[in-house]
């Protein structure tokens, strides 16, 4: 118990601290901007190798799981791999570095300035295309002399048809801090696993063709997408950074994040290697349809992971081979606790072009606390922008916080065949505590030109409630298409904001509150945000401070 204080006073300062620090964002927020992605992570450099391993041959003539580069030439990276295990702790780390001529046979290919190496087999030690990576080792396919200047230089091409996994970091939990950096992978099932802890992927491509504007399928076709997963990182790990990757493709899921604090920042997911969609379909009856842009899946972090960071990625033109009843993937699907979910463009891709998503924008699963999902922008999706969704028979602590996030939908929200639930820009499933659901956010009372007033909502008092109003059209499809204010109500829960402008006669105002102490919102902590509220629109036209209230167009 004594914990579990610990941890909730710890959460509602950081709520403190991040509400402050988004208010001020979205203050910062102009008409008719577009999202921007936020300041990119400093890459990790690699760590300073004690050995170098130099792969000189683009071939695999055997998978043999005892040949070395010291035993047997020439040097592959199966071999190099097998080197690199061997050594004690004072030769780590080990870089796996590259030098292979630029010669067909090799596997050079003249036209992109690429080497593909193709896999003859698996390793019977790891069940994967190469042994198990056993702590401290670095495989860095940009070392390769020559060669292109975007993009990997290396590829790796998985044995068959796509049926057996790529790489997978540590062999036991306590074989950590391995790096990945600069490959492409190509017909794989799972293209990495991490099971062990601090191991860095950054600068890889998973699932795309060799100039990286496509998707390689594996043999099953469109079904089986460019592989099952991208990477998987397993439970109990800590610690992995995935960064400036591009996942496109992948069946099952781009990521799935299954560990402890793991950053996942400034990837493109969906994509092709620069951020783009070129063939997305236009045509509304086409988008998202057998014949549209095959992106692949989202991610997903796992029930039993916590604390990870989701930060500046591109999700876009999300899609797999479903048919109708099975519903699209979700961008993002949370199923735990104390993740950051922030400075997202789903949907949109590098150039801020409106690409939109199939499924889901960011799914909250069960009984999910203590995330904060802040300062996205979430465009187009096929269904819920942001979806909370529980379970009646778990008890749920709410703490879910919602703030500055900008959703866009130019056709009105839908309703999934055979659910009860109508998709939203902020969806509350009927399986929510019904205190929860039906709890309503603040009231605007007076609209007078810049300056807007209001209270609880109705039958909801919300003491020093933290209210934020956001921008809508009249067009009677829900979105918040720009944060206006961030503002702390009173005891009695009136509040007063200043808006950057005066609304003209097509926009209106929408409001959600966040709660700051436990059961203001019954049964919930501090930090849960409500659902979004009716449109509030000035009346009268002549400075008349009366509003009208628009209410939500569902179409079934």
């Amino acid at each position: 118990m004594f914990k579990r204080m610990i941890i909730v006073l710890t959460m509602t300062l950081s709520l403190l601290l991040l509400l402050m620090g988004v208010a001020a964002a979205a203050r910062d927020i102009t008409p008719g901007s577009t999202a921007t992605q936020a300041d990119p992570l400093f890459l990790s450099p690699i760590t300073d190798p004690v050995t170098v391993i130099t792969v000189t041959s683009g071939t695999d003539p055997d998978n043999s799981d005892s040949r070395t580069c010291i035993t047997h030439s020439p040097c592959t990276l199966r071999r190099a791999v097998i080197q690199a295990r061997n050594l004690p702790a004072d030769q780590k780390p080990v870089l796996i570095a590259f030098d292979i001529p630029a010669e067909a046979d090799e596997g050079y290919v003249a036209a992109l300035q690429i080497w593909k190496i193709q896999f003859s087999g698996i390793s019977s030690a790891a069940n994967a295309t190469l042994r198990y990576l056993n702590g401290d080792i670095i495989i860095d396919g940009s070392t390769q002399p020559g060669g292109r200047e975007t993009g990997p230089k290396i590829i790796l091409v998985g044995p068959g048809t796509g049926q057996w996994d790529g790489l997978k970091l540590g062999e036991t939990q306590f074989h950590n801090s391995n790096e990945i950096r600069g490959l492409g992978f190509q017909m794989f099932k799972t293209h990495i696993y991490i099971n062990s802890s601090n191991n860095t992927i950054a600068d890889n491509w998973f699932g795309l063709s060799d100039d990286g504007t496509n998707i390689v399928l594996r043999g099953g076709g469109a079904n089986d997408g460019s592989g099952n997963t991208g990477i998987s990182v397993g439970a109990n790990t800590t610690g992995n950074t995935i960064q400036h990757n591009v996942f496109t493709g992948l069946a099952g899921v781009a990521a799935a994040l299954n560990g402890n604090d793991i950053v996942f920042a400034h990837n493109y997911v969906g994509t092709t290697a620069v951020g783009t969609v070129p063939d997305k379909q236009t045509d509304p009856s086409l988008i998202c349809s057998p014949v549209d842009w095959l992106g692949g899946s989202g991610l997903s972090v796992g029930s039993g992971s916590d604390g990870n960071l989701i930060e500046g990625n591109i999700i876009a033109g999300i899609r797999i081979a479903v048919m109708p009843p099975t519903i699209q993937a979700d961008a993002i699907r949370l199923g735990s606790n104390n993740h950051i979910v922030r400075n997202n463009k789903i949907g949109l891709d590098i150039n801020d072009v409106e690409i939109g998503v199939c499924g889901r924008g960011v799914y909250l699963q069960g009984s999910t606390n203590f995330n904060q999902i802040t300062t996205n922008f979430i465009v187009e999706p096929g269904l819920s922008a942001i979806s909370l969704n529980d379970t009646p028979t778990v008890s749920t602590s709410g703490a879910n916080t919602l703030r500055g996030n900008v959703i866009k939908k130019s056709t009105p929200w839908g309703q999934v065949d055979g659910q009860d639930n109508p998709e939203d820009a902020i969806q509350m499933t009927k399986s929510l505590p019904d205190a929860f659901r039906n709890f309503n956010p603040a009231l605007v009372t007076t609209i007078d030109g810049t300056t807007i007033s209001g209270t609880s909502g109705a039958g909801s008092p919300c003491p020093n409630c933290v209210v934020e109003l956001f921008l809508d059209d009249t067009d009677a499809i829900t979105e918040t298409l720009q944060s206006l204010a961030v503002v702390t109500a009173a005891a009695d829960g009136t509040w007063t904001a200043t808006i950057p402008a005066a609304l003209t006669a097509n926009q209106g105002l929408r409001t959600t509150s966040t709660s700051m102490q436990y059961n203001v919102i019954p049964a919930m902590h501090a930090g849960t945000t409500t659902k979004l509220s009716p449109l509030y629109t000035p009346g009268g036209g002549n400075g008349d401070d009366d509003y009208y209230i628009f209410l939500p167009l569902i179409r079934r």
